[in-house]
């Protein structure tokens, strides 16, 4: 049986928090891609099909079409997905919110042990 998103998103937030921390946004962006794309390839077996992602059940990484500018921060992107705020600040520091809450489900300090938000 498949595991649920919230199983598989909980196994992301702990690989996540095990990696070494970023020093950029780009080696940020390239952690959460990378760890999100192997908790599906090692959890689900379904291919990766990014056309697909609205009735696979895969789980994408954020895209930059999704890239949203972030008021008098500079220094931070914001992703949004269908359920969730991605920021990754230009430290490497990475933060996931629920759009519906605005709970913060994740957070990680850059290398410079900033997180996104002061």
């Amino acid at each position: 049986m498949l595991p649920s998103k919230s199983e598989r998103l909980a196994e992301l937030f702990r690989r996540l928090a095990a990696a070494p921390p970023a020093s950029s946004a780009i080696e940020a962006k390239l952690l959460l891609d990378n760890t999100l794309n192997a908790v599906e390839d090692a959890l689900t077996g379904i291919p990766f099909d990014p056309s697909a992602w609205a009735t696979d059940n895969r789980m994408y990484p954020p895209q930059e079409d999704s890239r949203r500018a972030v008021p008098g921060r500079d220094d931070v992107a914001r992703y949004r997905s269908r359920s969730h705020n991605t920021y990754i600040g230009a430290n490497g520091a990475i933060e996931i919110t629920s759009v519906d809450t605005r709970e913060v489900l994740f957070k990680k300090a850059g290398a410079d042990g900033n997180h996104v938000w002061p």
